[in-house]
C-alpha cells in the first residue's frame, strides 16, 4: 500500500514557511526544543520508505532518523526509529491511540478523507491541524 508520502512532504514545508517546524516536531516527535533552539529536518524517500532525518542545535544537538515504513524492521540502531505505519494504523482504530507518532504514522496510511480529518483533530495546535487537513484531505 501506498503512503500518503506527497501530503506529508507538503505539510512540513508549510509547517517551515509558518514557522511551526519546531512545535510540530516538540509535539509529534517529543523533543523539547526552545524558541531559540532550530530544527533541520531532511525528508526523502528510499526504497518506498520515508525518511524524516531530524537535527537540532539545542545543547546535546541530537540526531535521529525516523523512517516510516509498510515492513517490521528490527533495528539496535541507536536515534533509528521504524515507524510500522500498518501498526500505527491499528494501534490507531483498535485502541484509540492518542501517542501522537503513531497517529502519524496513521494519517500516512489513511486513505478516507472523513478519517483523515479526525486523526488530524488529535492535534491540539489550529495552525498545525489547518496545514495538515489542507495537504491531507484533497
Amino acid at each position: 500500500m501506498e503512503m500518503n508520502d506527497e501530503m506529508l512532504r507538503l505539510s512540513l514545508i508549510e509547517l517551515m514557511n509558518e514557522d511551526l517546524l519546531n512545535d510540530f516536531v516538540n509535539r509529534v516527535f517529543k523533543y523539547r526544543l526552545r524558541e531559540e533552539e532550530y530544527v533541520y529536518m531532511q525528508y526523502k524517500i528510499v526504497n518506498d520508505n520515508i525518511v524524516l532525518n531530524i537535527y537540532d542545535n539545542s545543547s546535546v544537538n541530537r540526531f535521529k532518523a525516523y523512517i516510516f515504513t509498510n515492513d517490521d524492521i528490527n533495528n539496535d540502531i541507536k536515534d533509528v526509529y521504524y515507524i510500522n505505519i500498518e501498526k500505527c494504523y491499528n494501534k490507531y482504530k483498535n485502541k484509540g491511540t492518542k501517542n501522537k507518532l503513531d497517529l502519524l504514522g496513521a494519517l500516512l496510511k489513511e486513505q478516507d478523507n472523513d478519517e483523515k480529518k479526525r486523526i488530524i483533530n488529535y492535534i491540539d495546535n489550529n495552525s498545525m491541524k489547518n496545514i495538515l487537513l489542507k495537504h491531507f484531505t484533497v
